[in-house]
């Protein structure tokens, strides 16, 4: 297990929030993300690496995640 942190920052009137949780591997942490951050953008850490940033983007009647990798 490997342990990663979501970070949400304030937006439309809604605190800032960090989560911290054990995943498989980063493909298990997005889907975690992807339960946590419903309606938020968020980064993606593991320790003080940032992985990437998603944000859900609405597309005709359903949304998708936009992920977009960190530079290293």
């Amino acid at each position: 297990m490997q342990h990663f942190r979501l970070v949400f920052h304030a937006e439309r009137g809604k605190p800032c929030k960090s989560i911290e949780f054990d995943a498989l591997d980063a493909a298990a942490a997005l889907i975690h993300a992807h339960k946590e951050s419903a309606d938020r953008s968020a980064e993606l850490w593991s320790g003080d690496r940032k992985l990437c940033s998603i944000r859900r983007v609405p597309v005709s009647e359903t949304d998708i995640w936009q992920i977009k990798t960190a530079v290293t």
